[in-house]
């Protein structure tokens, strides 16, 4: 008898959590969307993890007294909501620079250094097991330089290479050009390749708690063809060994307008002559067609599993204006491939070049920053950065050493970031089992004038020009606000994002927005809303629903019968 009145009582919870408060006021909906029996969850990781109790400002050392590489610590970064343990270089395993293919003494020597450095990462890998995080992703510097195709890191001899070093070069200096050639840096066979990588990770892959290895971060487009085929290697081997589920990190560039980046990162595409004007900006037609044709290389090189890039869009007085035109494509090119999308995303200041650069993250810019995402169908979000940056330089990147800039600062201790992120990845992974079921379709921003708050710099693209599938008007009272549709295939159902996308710095009442949907009265009469982690059903209008939010709110919306 009490395990049945405990199974009723454990209905009647998991009922309120599905139907929410609306329930309670009487609708009785039959057929109400039901997805509490899937288990699938968000990957959250953050860059700068636990460092040894040393930062660095203009190249001088601080040292605080404390090594932060430990249980508690990495316990901590579990409960914040991690699931994925990335050190960055705080857990590096490399041997000998240009060593990798010399004598037979060098190569001793670099294949030791390799192991020395793996005995000591290994003990750390043991800890994060120890607290649950199943998943660590290392950092292989001699397999990052191998992909890169850089002159003394390759596997051929450093004297041999007659070409500057690929970090100093900008596209057009030399094509792009793979692992496998005649090139005095090139094997000569697959076969060749596959068994110097299977050397290089060799050493860690299989081992409990080796999730993964991190390939280069931000390549240019010159790499897209070597980047290509040491990803597709790593992939024969870890299916040749059976290393199963081995995640292969890597990180693309985002759209940007900047001139140094248009240049040096992107390719030459036929009718992007432009110059920069200035403000040492290029035009946008301009850099979206480098930016599209950049991400299509690596995409048909490496044929990947996943599409992953880093935008921190909170500039320090503006959105910055390319952020949902690079989000809405990138998350086509997810789509129209079938593969998952993940997002590096922003949490902490910065100055650059002794000036603000980079805002402090609010509550309502982290809501901003995620909801977004999550409306994108992003499956994977990490966060730069969860410990303070380590390394400051007053005439360049300069990461804030204030409270609240980043989950955790130099001395180890919890800021209010780490309080509101925590949260919001908790309402994140309720959400999960049910929004992993829709894949992104499109996405629309929607603008009413006058606007006071700068929505016009949130986007170059001509808005309101998309038909959504079931929804037949969307309207707002003021401002600005994104309207995404995703789809459930299997169910034949489809969800709606409503988010208020106003500047979240700005508040009060006049950017508090109501967005109305409407769809077809015959066709819905209900909906299930998902807001923060909490679901409520609601009677729809003739047809229509409003929600009401601040800026970065979003309510996800499944009409039904």
């Amino acid at each position: 008898m009490k395990k049945i009145k405990y199974v009723i009582l454990v209905l009647i919870i998991l009922t309120t959590s599905v139907l929410g408060t609306a329930c309670k006021k009487g609708l009785k909906a039959s057929k109400v969307p039901d997805y509490s029996s899937y288990t699938d969850q968000f990957d959250f990781f953050g860059y700068h993890s636990a460092h040894n109790g040393t930062y660095s400002i203009d190249g001088v050392v601080y040292d605080v007294g404390e090594n932060f590489m430990t249980v508690e610590q990495y316990q901590m970064y579990k409960d914040s909501g991690m699931t994925i343990y990335y050190p960055q270089s705080a857990m590096k395993i490399r041997g000998e620079e240009g060593a990798m293919d010399g004598d037979e003494d060098s190569q001793n020597k670099f294949y030791a250094d390799r192991a020395n450095d793996w005995e000591y990462v290994k003990t750390e890998v043991d800890k994060m097991v120890s607290v649950g995080i199943k998943k660590t992703i290392l950092y292989d510097e001699d397999l990052s330089w191998l992909g890169l195709n850089e002159p003394n890191r390759s596997v051929a001899d450093p004297a041999r290479n007659d070409e500057p070093a690929e970090e100093n070069m900008t596209d057009g200096e030399r094509e792009a050009r793979g692992l496998i050639g005649e090139h005095k840096d090139q094997f000569r066979t697959i076969e060749e390749l596959d068994a110097q990588v299977e050397k290089l990770i060799g050493l860690y892959a299989g081992y409990e708690g080796v999730g993964g290895v991190t390939l280069a971060d931000e390549p240019k487009n010159v790499w897209y063809k070597s980047y290509g085929d040491l990803y597709n290697s790593i992939k024969r081997v870890c299916a040749k060994n059976g290393w199963n589920d081995f995640y292969i990190s890597f990180n693309l560039n985002p759209l940007n307008l900047n001139e140094f980046v248009y240049q040096t990162y992107y390719p030459y595409v036929d009718g992007t002559e432009q110059e920069a004007d200035s403000t040492g900006k290029v035009s946008f037609e301009d850099g979206f067609a480098r930016y599209k044709q950049y991400i299509e290389n690596f995409m048909d090189s490496m044929n990947p599993d996943y599409v992953r890039y880093d935008d921190y869009p909170l500039r320090k007085t503006y959105l910055s204006d390319t952020y949902i035109p690079c989000l809405e494509y990138v998350a086509g090119v997810a789509r129209d491939r079938g593969i998952d999308f993940h997002m590096v995303t922003q949490t902490f200041g910065m100055d650059s070049n002794g000036s603000p650069s980079m805002r402090k993250v609010t509550e309502a810019g982290a809501n901003w920053l995620n909801n977004m995402l999550v409306g994108f169908g992003v499956r994977e979000i990490s966060y730069f950065t969860y410990y303070q940056r380590s390394e400051s330089k007053t005439d360049g990147e300069s990461f804030f050493n204030y409270p609240d800039y980043s989950f955790v600062d130099y001395y180890g201790n919890k800021t209010k970031l780490y309080d509101m992120m925590q949260t919001i990845m908790a309402n994140n992974q309720k959400f999960a089992p049910t929004v992993f079921q829709f894949d992104y379709l499109k996405s629309v921003c929607f603008t009413q004038e006058p606007m006071e708050t700068g929505g016009k710099k949130l986007f170059n693209m001509e808005t309101n020009v998309q038909t959504y599938t079931k929804v037949k008007k969307v309207s707002l009272n003021k401002e600005c606000a994104m309207v995404n549709e995703l789809y459930d295939k299997k169910n034949d159902r489809y969800m709606y994002m409503a988010m208020n996308i106003v500047d979240p710095d700005y508040t009060g009442s006049s950017v508090y927005q109501t967005i109305t949907l409407e769809f077809d009265k015959k066709e819905f009469k209900y909906a299930l809303v998902y807001k923060n982690g909490v679901s409520t059903l609601h009677k729809l209008d003739n047809g229509k629903i409003s929600v009401k939010g601040a800026p970065g709110d979003a309510s996800f919306i499944i009409p039904f019968k």
